[in-house]
């Protein structure tokens, strides 16, 4: 079974309000759903339209909406150059919309005037809302009840077993950061990544702050990590820029740090809370070619909630700036799901490199000492220098943006220069030698059998799966850690007889295209002709009816 209702209407009508009431119902029922919202940039006036697709067996995207409300005819214009609407109710403007909708929805699912009641109050029941407010809820749901009644009927087969969580991407990109320890986190708000804040901040053990611009936000969080904290912190779009010097500074200094980028709409300021995946090569390129920051990209919730922790864990280890790369529909979308989470599974080295009071000496420079003097960014075997903290008793440290030596005195010296250069860079060579093994992949292959794959990342994955399903002769290859690129990969392309490689992607210019061209050699003329690609830039997600247009 798969169903798509969709509520469209004017900002500031309450049309929100309509669907987190319905997703609210289906959250409890064992359904795989996904919620997609996508909204105009003026606040005020502009269309909004929120979608739910729900399906008995997996989740899915399409431009087809088998039940299409509209609370004014901008609803039905807008949308239908995107969405195909098959069955459209118009409502015509009243004061309660979104309560009006609610009632004939659920009507039209065979629901009686009393459960519907109980569906509403259960989705109000934490919620402060006036006694006039509930009565004129009250009012409009009966009203709208027996107009709705003659309507034809829709049977969704539903079933009440247990309860799924429902969560978006900004929650639990969050909800992992602090329980793997998150301590500091700073922003400037800064759509689809600004709900990261709200779910941060509802921890009091993380410290937040909010500054004037997003250099004044990186620059805190090196503060932060300098002065022992688990730091991180997060924007969107061309305010990522604006970070690219402390990136360049935070790999010299070797004070590390963990950035989430949620991609959007592009160029300049306009379309800003739509999607697209358009900054993979400005990320991968983050300041200057040579700070080569880690760059993951998760490709499913229950992987983001597993890697958030091993980013920070890595943050730590390694001493290198990390981004955690995903887009507005990972952010902003919600999704039911099973999630597994294992608070026990926290990486045991985690202590060794925290600063606490069972380890303080630990992190003594005076255990490092070499020739009277602590050697921070000494050249070791694994490229790994130790370090301390600014109030760790006797001692001091100073991190320096500035060429240095290992003692940290600034430097120009030639020979100096090649050695330390060459020492950040051989840590990430450490990072792939430690991090690499059968128990985590940094590519996933659905389907190994197939001779056709498609290359991508993250949302695009439930349409592909989707398709495949029909389609065995497909499979897919999903690159989580995209920097450094696992060598595997190239090696599972030789050895499984690739046929043919579909690069799919949100973006005009052929990012992950171009990068793996460029990484795996596929540029050489055996490949030329196994080489396909499936692009969308026109605001919206994948469908599968893209796919089946193309395929």
């Amino acid at each position: 079974m798969k169903f798509t209702v969709a509520f469209s209407g004017p900002a500031g009508t309450g049309v929100n309000t309509a669907w987190l009431i319905v997703w609210n119902y289906f959250s409890k029922l064992w359904y795989d759903v996904v919620w997609d919202k996508e909204y105009q940039s003026i606040i005020k006036w502009w269309n909004n339209t929120f979608i739910n697709y729900i399906s008995d067996n997996w989740k899915f995207l399409s431009s087809n909406i088998s039940l299409f409300f509209a609370y004014d005819s901008l609803a039905i214009t807008r949308n239908e150059k995107v969405y195909n609407l098959k069955k459209i109710i118009e409502i015509e403007k009243t004061d309660m919309i979104n309560m009006v909708s609610v009632a004939m929805f659920f009507t039209i699912i065979w629901k009686n005037i009393d459960e519907i009641e109980q569906i509403v109050n259960n989705y109000f029941w934490n919620k402060k809302i006036s006694e006039i407010i509930q009565k004129r809820n009250q009012e409009a749901l009966l009203k709208w009840y027996e107009l709705a009644k003659d309507l034809e009927k829709i049977d969704l087969e539903i079933e009440n077993i247990w309860e799924r969580e429902f969560i978006d991407g900004n929650y639990i990109m969050a909800e992992w950061a602090v329980d793997a320890d998150l301590s500091f986190y700073s922003a400037y708000p800064m759509t689809p990544a600004s709900t990261l804040i709200k779910y941060i901040t509802k921890h009091k053990n993380v410290e937040f702050f909010q500054w004037e611009d997003e250099i004044a936000v990186a620059m805190s969080m090196l503060g932060a990590r300098f002065a022992g904290k688990r730091a991180m912190c997060g924007t969107s779009w061309w305010w990522f820029a604006l970070m690219s010097e402390t990136i360049s500074m935070a790999n010299q200094m070797e004070i590390w740090w963990v950035y989430i980028l949620s991609q959007r709409w592009w160029p300049s300021t306009w379309t800003p809370t739509f999607t697209e995946q358009w900054d993979l090569l400005y990320a991968l390129n983050a300041s200057f070619w040579d700070t080569q920051p880690i760059v993951v990209y998760p490709s499913t919730i229950q992987n983001a909630y597993n890697l958030t922790q091993k980013v920070l864990n890595w943050a730590d280890f390694y001493q290198h700036p990390i981004i955690i790369l995903i887009d507005k529909q990972f952010s902003e979308s919600y999704f039911s799901i099973d999630l597994k989470r294992n608070l026990n599974s926290k990486d045991e080295k985690i202590d060794k490199i925290k600063f606490n009071c069972k380890n303080e000496k630990v992190f003594d420079g005076l255990q490092n000492i070499e020739e009277n003097k602590f050697f921070r960014y000494k050249i070791t075997e694994d490229w790994i220098s130790p370090y301390t903290y600014p109030w760790i008793k006797n001692w001091d440290f100073i991190a320096t943006s500035y060429e240095h030596t290992q003692s940290w005195s600034t430097t120009e010296d030639p020979e100096i220069k090649m050695q330390m250069t060459e020492k950040r860079h051989k840590k990430l060579a450490t990072f792939v030698k430690n991090e690499f093994d059968e128990n985590f992949r940094w590519f996933e292959v659905v389907n190994k059998n197939a001779k056709k794959f498609f290359v991508t990342m993250w949302i695009n994955r439930m349409v592909l799966e989707e398709y495949i399903k029909q389609n065995s002769e497909y499979g897919i290859i999903l690159i989580e850690v995209i920097q450094p690129l696992d060598d595997e990969l190239w090696k599972f392309i030789e050895s499984a007889e690739v046929e043919k490689l579909i690069f799919v992607e949100l973006n005009f210019s052929w990012q992950l295209e171009s990068y793996l061209t460029w990484k795996l050699w596929l540029n050489c003329n055996n490949w030329r002709n196994k080489i396909d690609r499936v692009r969308k830039y026109d605001n919206y997600p994948l469908f599968l009816e893209d796919l089946e247009k193309i395929c």
